[in-house]
């Protein structure tokens, strides 16, 4: 080991300058690999940091957009919690169409609500559906299926069926002619059958 030694030493006597050189250049390349990591580093931190800025500065400029968005859509879940009925409240649920016959002044009848069936996984509301039979004039039933979709209550047609019901009874013809019963009346508007399934939206 001495005999080694003193060879190292010798050579380092012999070649000081381009040792030092040598050892120089190590030096700086390693110095050199550490800057060079840790500009990288900091490069991807700055990046990092640029894109996290115009995040925030294009979520700042959409502020108003998106105030204004999430409000609506609060005003629309709002609107869809008011308009969901309660299952069990069979009252209040038949008497809603009662109210539609009352002021459309068809003959509401068959009326029926149905069990529902658990919704699924996905969905945040149940249906109930109901069956109900309609017996009116034209502009009645029309009046009642206006006045049905434009409602509170959320609902989506399941089935439907159109059949004629005869004739309303008219009004007194007056004066008769000779041979012709004073008591006989007029034929009135043709009368329509509307049988609906429909299901509501409910609360779960």
């Amino acid at each position: 080991m001495n005999a080694f030694l003193q060879i190292l030493i010798g050579f380092f006597r012999r070649h000081p300058f381009s040792i030092t050189c040598s050892l120089l250049a190590v030096l700086l390349w390693i110095g050199n690999y550490f800057i060079w990591t840790r500009h990288s580093e900091l490069t991807g931190s700055h990046q990092t940091l640029q894109r996290s800025g115009e995040d925030m500065l294009q979520a700042l400029t959409n502020h108003g957009r998106i105030t204004a968005e999430l409000n609506s859509v609060k005003q629309a879940l709002a609107f869809v919690e008011q308009s969901l009925i309660q299952e069990g409240d069979l009252p209040a649920n038949l008497g809603y169409f009662y109210q539609l016959e009352s002021s459309s002044r068809l003959r509401l009848g068959a009326l029926t609500q149905l069990s529902s069936q658990p919704p699924p996984a996905d969905q945040p509301y149940k249906t109930v559906p109901f069956t109900l039979r309609a017996t009116g004039t034209y502009r009645q039933v029309l009046r009642f299926l206006r006045e049905l979709e434009t409602g509170p209550r959320l609902f989506k047609i399941q089935t439907y069926a159109f059949t004629q019901a005869g004739n309303a009874a008219g009004e007194s013809a007056g004066p008769q002619p000779p041979g012709r019963a004073a008591s006989e009346v007029t034929t009135g508007p043709a009368l329509i059958t509307l049988d609906l399934t429909i299901e509501v939206l409910a609360h779960p």
